[in-house]
Formats: C-alpha cells, sequence, structure tokens
C-alpha cells in the first residue's frame, strides 16, 4: 500500500483509486506495458512517416528486384505477390510497430472507458493505414489512376487523424499521470499539434481539389498555389514534421515521467 500512498499523494486521478487499491499487485506490470508501448510509439512515428513516403513515391525498397523486370516477368501472380511484398513490407512493419505500442498502452488502466476509446480511434486509424498501404505502392505505378489517387488522399488523411488521436491519447494518459509538469505540457504541445495538423489538412485538401476540381477553389488561392511552386513542398515538410517532432516529445516525456515515478523513485 505504500505505493498506492505515494500515487495518491503525487495527485494520482481519485477515480483510480479504487481499482488501484484492489490490483496493486498488476499496476507494475501494466505500467512497464506502458512504458513499452510509448517506446515502440515514438520509434514507430518517425519509421511509418518515412517508409509510408518512401513507399508512395516509389521508391526501390526491393531486394530482388522488381515485378516486370527480367527476374519476375514471366512469373505472373507470384512475381506481383513478391513485388507487393517487398515495396510494402517496410510501411507493414513500421505500422504494426505502432499497432504493438497502442496494444500495450490498452494494458494500463483498461477500466478508464475514455481513454480505451482513445486508444481504440488509434488504433482504428492505424488499421486503415495498414490496409491502405499497397493502394499507395500501386500510386506510384500508375499515379493518373483516379481509384489509386483517392486511396492515397484517404491514406494521407488517415495518416493526419492518426497523429491527431495519438495526441489525444497522450492527453488521456498525462491526465492519469501524477507529473503536473506533463498535463501542462502536454495540453499546450498537443493545442499547438491540432493547428498544425489542421492547417496540414486544409492545405493538402485544397492542392487535391485546385488539381482536380480547379472550379472549386477561388482563383487567388490558385494563384497562391503557384506561386508557391516548389516552395510549397517544404511548407508541407515542415507542417508535418514539426508537429511530429511535438508528439515524439510528449511521449518520451510520459515514458520518462513513469519511468521516473515508479521505477526509479529514489532518482
Amino acid at each position: 500500500m505504500d505505493l498506492l500512498g505515494c500515487w495518491f499523494r503525487t495527485g494520482f486521478p481519485i477515480q483510480s483509486a479504487r481499482v488501484i487499491a484492489m490490483g496493486t499487485p498488476h499496476l507494475l506490470p501494466s505500467l512497464a506495458r506502458a512504458v513499452r508501448g510509448l517506446s515502440a510509439l515514438f520509434w514507430g512515428l518517425p519509421l511509418a512517416l518515412l517508409a509510408c513516403v518512401k513507399t508512395a513515391m516509389g521508391d526501390s525498397w526491393r531486394a530482388f528486384g522488381t515485378w516486370g523486370s527480367p527476374l519476375f516477368r514471366n512469373q505472373g501472380w507470384t512475381g506481383f505477390l513478391i513485388d507487393l511484398i517487398q515495396a510494402c513490407l517496410p510501411a507493414t512493419a513500421a505500422l504494426v510497430l505502432l499497432l504493438y505500442g497502442l496494444r500495450n498502452l490498452a494494458r494500463f488502466q483498461s477500466q478508464e472507458r475514455i481513454w480505451i476509446g482513445a486508444l481504440d480511434r488509434a488504433t482504428i486509424l492505424n488499421s486503415v493505414l495498414l490496409a491502405l498501404v499497397p493502394f499507395a505502392h500501386w500510386w506510384s505505378i500508375r499515379p493518373f489512376d483516379p481509384f489509386y489517387t483517392q486511396s492515397l488522399g484517404l491514406m494521407i488523411f488517415s495518416g493526419i487523424g492518426f497523429m491527431m488521436a495519438i495526441n489525444r491519447v497522450l492527453l488521456r494518459l498525462a491526465a492519469m499521470l501524477p507529473d503536473e509538469v506533463l498535463r501542462s505540457d502536454t495540453r499546450l504541445f498537443s493545442q499547438v499539434n491540432a493547428g498544425l495538423i489542421g492547417l496540414l489538412g486544409v492545405l493538402i485538401a485544397t492542392q487535391i481539389l485546385a488539381q482536380s476540381r480547379p472550379g472549386w477553389v477561388p482563383l487567388i488561392v490558385q494563384t497562391l498555389l503557384s506561386e508557391l511552386g516548389e516552395s510549397g513542398n517544404w511548407l508541407f515538410v515542415m507542417l508535418a514534421l514539426v508537429p511530429l517532432a511535438l508528439t515524439m516529445t510528449l511521449l518520451w516525456k510520459a515514458k520518462e515521467a513513469i519511468v521516473a515515478s515508479v521505477f526509479r523513485p529514489g532518482t
């Protein structure tokens, strides 16, 4: 009960007190899984972004060649499947790492419905991204096919939604941890991330509309996009990387808060 009292004195949520008192022997294993899950998310987010972008750009991940090359030309569906697996394996592995992190976090305070609901939304969006990875590869082969273009657009907006869902997960996690500094930092960074991610979504949607439905976009916006030219790509990169860096910072701070307060109480 000393551990329980320590968490009460440091501000652990009152609504979780009864659960902690009844399940104290299971508290440390669930916290260890939470640390493992936060570490998986920390490393998985940049890897997933890099792998998905490279898959959509058609950069070579393949160790044995490509479908249509002399190696696979006469192998039909076998060659097609080998090429698909090689092209999609890195992105799939990175997204599976994110799924592993979310499933580990779900073991912590599993009776909290709001917390589990936030994890479920992130898990659903992660599953959508997993399902759309092959379409990103096929878009790199046929970039003018409307179906693959729409699939890639859905993947982009699912990724934006996933980032927002991860920030929501971190907000709920910080509310359950006895660290006021972490709670205030998470609220601040999540608000900044929401603004940047929302702006990124608006710009991407405007760019897509300007290319597919020019009449739907005001002339002044089309002129601005054309003036940006190549610098617009850097704007998209910055709007994607800054929220990613802030989210990784929050993941690391949450992990360190758990480790320092529970597994290294003397530090």
